[in-house]
């Protein structure tokens, strides 16, 4: 019975929180905000990471991503690989970091609308956590190249020093993957906890987060799919093809982030009388009314 009503409150929290529109929306935002954001993460990566190993790290990043897409993106970061010869001006990297951060911002809103929660807090200190989750953001991504690049050379070392089987090879491409996938998850997580306007507690391993990257994953496998057999945007919408498909895949993104926030909502309001953060997150008057929390801390207290 459990089972029917989180996956009918899933689709009419889907419905009525008009997901596909606020997918939509931070697409737009996201198409503002990834390459003033590739600069942002290019000005830290390239002072640690030879830009020939950034290449490579950006290759194996976007494997998951349809092939137009990864064309879309190679080719913005080889530019800006060959622009930053001489480095990126200060100036440059300051209105690149403010640029990315307009794409936080959007999805404050599309998570406060997710969770039913009223935005109570300053216009500044709405920009500040914005920066700072960009700024996060960022570093993990740089971190995450240069695992994805240094993992084989620290593989191939370990099985010769210790002379481990062919096993621990295939071991050890599968681990960096799972690495990965679980770096992008924490993005997720951060995301669902900083932005809305909740005090709820920060969770790496939410439903939401696990079932939101596997479906964008699902989501990003089966699009690259479709077009490789029945790619008609080319032919309908010529040299903006291109652009088509990368605006539909963010579009695809924005929802399936949405969707892993959806999850968690529902999930929230389904346990609330037995977990206190659960209670937070359902609470819509949380942040403006403290009266309303203590009672529902009282109720999942003593369930």
């Amino acid at each position: 019975m459990q089972v029917r009503r989180f996956f009918k409150s899933v689709g009419s929290h889907f419905i009525d929180d008009n997901v596909q529109d606020s997918g939509a929306m931070m697409a737009y935002y996201a198409v503002m905000a990834l390459f003033p954001m590739m600069i942002f993460v290019l000005s830290l990566a390239l002072l640690v990471i030879p830009s020939d190993t950034v290449r490579q790290g950006l290759a194996m990043v976007t494997e998951t991503m349809p092939l137009s897409v990864r064309d879309v993106i190679a080719s913005r970061v080889d530019a800006l690989i060959k622009a930053s010869g001489a480095g990126f001006a200060i100036f440059g990297v300051v209105a690149a970091l403010w640029s990315a951060s307009r794409g936080a911002v959007s999805l404050m809103a599309a998570l406060n609308t997710v969770y039913n929660k009223k935005e109570t807090r300053t216009w500044i200190r709405r920009q500040l956590i914005a920066i700072a989750v960009t700024c996060v953001v960022a570093l993990l991504a740089v971190v995450a190249l240069a695992l994805l690049v240094a993992g084989p050379y620290v593989g191939a070392w370990l099985q010769a020093r210790y002379d481990l089987g062919a096993q621990f090879d295939t071991a050890w491409t599968v681990g960096r993957w799972v690495g990965a996938g679980l770096l992008v998850m924490f993005v997720w997580a951060i995301a669902y906890k900083y932005l809305p306007n909740t005090d709820a507690p920060f969770r790496v391993f939410t439903p939401g987060a696990v079932i939101g990257v596997l479906l964008w994953l699902g989501i990003s496998a089966l699009f690259g799919l479709y077009l490789s057999h029945f790619n008609s945007y080319e032919a309908t919408y010529g040299t903006l093809g291109g652009a088509i498909i990368f605006l539909t895949w963010l579009w695809l993104s924005s929802v399936a982030m949405l969707t892993g926030a959806e999850i968690n909502d529902v999930l929230a309001d389904l346990r609330k009388h037995q977990d206190t953060g659960a209670a937070q997150l359902a609470d819509p008057g949380e942040k403006g009314s403290h009266v309303d929390l203590r009672k529902a801390s009282a109720q999942a207290q003593h369930a």
